[in-house]
């Protein structure tokens, strides 16, 4: 458990914006009749993304969704990107999570007008590599960045970042 990056410019914790918006993401899905599982509500928690995962798995949810913001030795790197399982040990869920990737990214970029920085697979990810249901994980932006780091500690933005996702998890899930 590890604090993330932090916001170059601002200040700003990465975990302080990534439960903001999974806090309005909830809060969106549950408006639209969905169940939700959230491994935190505060942002004092000790749990292994291991651990983590297995949570989702034994809660029998449809879809995991992380949400991280992203740091840069190099500030002016920018934009969104959407990680997805792609290892031989996730091989069960690698298509699945792909496509879920595809749709939600797809919507997130047309809500936020981030800078698409693509769908991404990854063989690296504990949170991944535990799990044994779809999973995804959005990269809202670089903190690292000063203009991500000032627009993505915004509650305007925020909101934004949660209303790009859930359109996304609601086309993708009509989709299924």
């Amino acid at each position: 458990m590890t604090s993330g990056t932090q916001g170059r410019f601002t200040g700003v914790a990465e975990h302080t914006v990534n439960l903001n918006v999974a806090l309005l993401l909830e809060e969106k899905l549950l408006d639209l009749g969905a169940e939700v599982v959230m491994v935190r509500r505060t942002p004092e928690v000790d749990i292994s993304n291991v651990e983590r995962a297995t949570m989702m798995n034994d809660a029998g949810v449809d879809i995991v969704i992380r949400i991280h913001a992203d740091g840069s030795e190099d500030a002016s790197v920018s934009g969104a990107s959407m990680h997805v399982p792609a290892s031989q040990d996730t091989a069960a869920i690698n298509d699945a999570s792909r496509a879920a990737g595809e749709v939600i990214f797809k919507e997130f970029i047309s809500v936020t007008g981030a800078k698409d920085k693509c769908v991404v697979g990854r063989r690296d990810l504990s949170g991944f590599n535990w799990s044994t249901v779809p999973a995804v994980l959005i990269e809202l932006g670089f903190m690292t960045n000063e203009e991500e780091d000032r627009l993505l500690t915004t509650p305007e933005y925020q909101e934004l970042c949660a209303e790009g996702l859930a359109r996304g998890i609601v086309n993708w899930s009509q989709s299924q």
